[in-house]
C-alpha cells in the first residue's frame, strides 16, 4: 500500500463545492473567461455546452440564488465570479449580484448552443469585451480549464488526445485490498484531514436541510414524520432522511459548501452522511466514524474510474454503493462483507436514469440510500447477489467493468432523448 498515493487520490477528487456543480462549472468557466480578458465591458457572452452539461445545468437552483439557467449561471460567473475559488466560484453572490446579472441579459447578447461532439463533460465560454475576445473550455473535469485564448492567441492548450474508454482494459488507480489497508492501517490523526472536513461540511448542510424547506423537503418531510412518531426512528430511516436533506439543501440554492466525490456534491453527500448518521445512532467512536467515511469516499471514487466522470445513469447510486461499503463496515464486516455490500448495489439501483440536476435528485438520493442500506444488511449476513445473476460476475472488479460498459455504451443515445424531451417542453411554454 503507497499511503501518500491515497492521500493524493481522496485530496484530489474529494473537493469543497458551492452548489450543484454543473451550473457552478458554467460560473466557473465564464469567470476563467473574464480572467483572460480582464479589460473593457462585457458586451456578448457565448457558451457551448454537451448535451450532458446542458441536462444538469438547467433546472437546478444556482447557490445563494433562487433563480436557475445555464446564462444565468455564465452571466453571474463572468460578472461576480473568482475562477481561483473554482467549484467555489460563486461565493458572496447576492440579491443585487442576481439583479445585475438579469439587467445584463436584458442589455446584452448571451447565448447558448449544443457543442457537437463525443465528449460527455464538455464546456466552452467565450467573451466578448469592448477590447478583447477570450475563450476558456473545460473538458472531463469541473473545476479544471485545459485551454485558453486571447485575441485569437494560445494562452495555454493543455488538451491531450482523447480516446474512447476500453473498458476491459480500465487500469484502476485502486483497488479493494489496497483502500482496505488503508483505512485500518492509516494514522487517524494525520491522514484523514480531507475526511474529517468531509463529515464538517456534508453534515452542516444535511441539518440545514432538516431545520428549513429546502426544494421539495424529503429529508425534512421524513424527520418530521419520525418526530410525529408516524415512522420509526431506525438506521435506514434516519440515514435516509438525513442524506436526503443534504440534498434538498443543496439543489434548492443553499449557498453552504459540501465536499464534493469524484466531481459532484450530491455524491459527497451520499458517500459521507449515511455512515456518519449509522456511526451517530449506533454511538461508534470518533475513530470508527472516519475510517468508515473513508471507506466509502475510496470506494465511491474507486468505482466511479469505471463508471465515468458523468454518465446517463445516476451517480448516486455509485456514491451509495461507497456507503453501503461504510455501513457494512460500521456494522462490523470485513473486507468480504465490503465486497458483498458491493455486489448486492451494483444488482439492485444500479440502471437508474441522470435526468438532470434538480429538486428530485433528493428522491433519488433517498431511493440510493435505502438501496444502500439493506445491502449493507445482508452482506454482514454473508448474502450477497450471486454470479448467475445479471450483471453480477464472481469478483467486484469484473462487476464493476460490466457497469462501466452500460455507462459508456448508453450514455449518449440517452442523453440525446433527455434533452430532446426537455428541450420539447421549452418549446410547449
Amino acid at each position: 500500500m503507497d499511503k501518500q498515493k491515497m492521500i493524493r487520490i481522496m485530496n484530489r477528487e474529494m473537493v469543497v463545492a458551492l452548489g450543484c456543480t454543473d451550473p457552478v462549472a458554467i460560473s466557473f468557466a465564464a469567470a476563467a473567461a473574464r480572467k483572460t480578458a480582464p479589460n473593457g465591458t462585457i458586451e456578448k457572452i457565448s457558451i457551448y455546452l454537451s448535451k450532458s452539461i446542458i441536462k444538469s445545468a438547467s433546472s437546478v437552483i444556482i447557490p445563494g440564488t433562487n433563480v436557475c439557467g445555464v446564462k444565468m449561471a455564465a452571466v453571474l460567473g463572468a460578472l461576480f465570479g473568482d475562477s481561483d475559488k473554482k467549484l467555489e466560484v460563486l461565493e458572496g453572490i447576492n440579491d443585487q449580484s442576481v439583479s445585475a446579472a438579469n439587467q445584463f441579459l436584458k442589455d446584452r447578447e448571451c447565448t447558448v448552443a449544443e457543442i457537437d461532439n463525443d465528449i460527455l463533460l464538455y464546456l466552452e465560454v467565450v467573451i466578448k469585451t469592448s477590447t478583447d475576445t477570450s475563450r476558456v473550455i473545460l473538458i472531463d473535469d469541473y473545476s479544471n480549464w485545459v485551454y485558453a485564448e486571447l485575441n485569437g492567441q494560445v494562452v495555454f492548450d493543455r488538451r491531450v488526445a482523447r480516446n474512447l474508454v476500453d473498458i476491459d482494459n480500465v487500469q484502476s488507480e485502486l483497488s479493494l485490498n489496497e483502500i482496505w489497508e488503508f483505512i485500518n492501517k492509516a494514522d487517524i490523526v494525520k491522514d484523514f484531514d480531507v475526511v474529517r472536513r468531509s463529515i464538517q461540511l456534508n453534515e452542516n448542510i444535511s441539518n440545514e436541510g432538516i431545520k428549513h424547506e429546502y426544494g421539495l423537503q424529503v429529508g425534512k418531510t421524513l424527520r418530521d414524520r419520525m418526530d410525529n412518531n408516524e415512522l420509526l426512528k431506525d438506521l435506514t430511516t434516519y440515514a435516509v432522511s438525513l442524506t436526503a436533506a443534504g440534498a434538498d439543501a443543496r439543489m434548492a440554492g443553499s449557498n453552504m459548501p459540501v465536499m464534493s466525490n469524484s466531481g459532484s456534491g450530491n455524491q459527497g453527500i451520499t458517500a459521507t452522511i449515511p455512515v456518519v448518521a449509522v456511526a451517530k445512532m449506533l454511538d461508534l467512536d470518533e475513530e470508527i466514524k472516519i475510517r468508515a467515511v473513508a471507506l466509502s469516499n475510496l470506494v465511491t471514487i474507486y468505482a466511479k474510474e469505471y463508471f465515468g466522470r458523468i454518465s446517463a445513469l445516476c451517480g448516486a447510486n455509485i456514491a451509495a454503493m461507497g456507503a453501503s461499503s461504510g455501513v457494512a463496515y460500521l456494522l462490523g464486516g470485513g473486507l468480504k462483507e465490503v465486497e458483498n455490500a458491493i455486489q448486492n448495489m451494483a444488482g439492485n439501483v444500479i440502471g437508474m436514469f441522470c435526468d438532470g440536476a434538480k429538486g428530485g435528485c433528493a428522491l433519488k438520493v433517498s431511493t440510493s440510500v435505502q438501496a444502500a442500506m439493506q445491502s449493507a444488511y445482508l452482506a454482514v449476513k454473508g448474502i450477497n447477489i450471486k454470479e448467475t445473476d445479471g450483471i453480477i460476475e464472481h469478483n467486484v472488479v469484473d462487476t464493476l467493468k460490466n457497469i462501466g460498459k452500460m455507462s459508456s455504451s448508453c450514455s449518449y443515445m440517452i442523453n440525446d432523448m433527455i434533452v430532446n424531451i426537455m428541450m420539447h417542453k421549452q418549446d410547449k411554454k
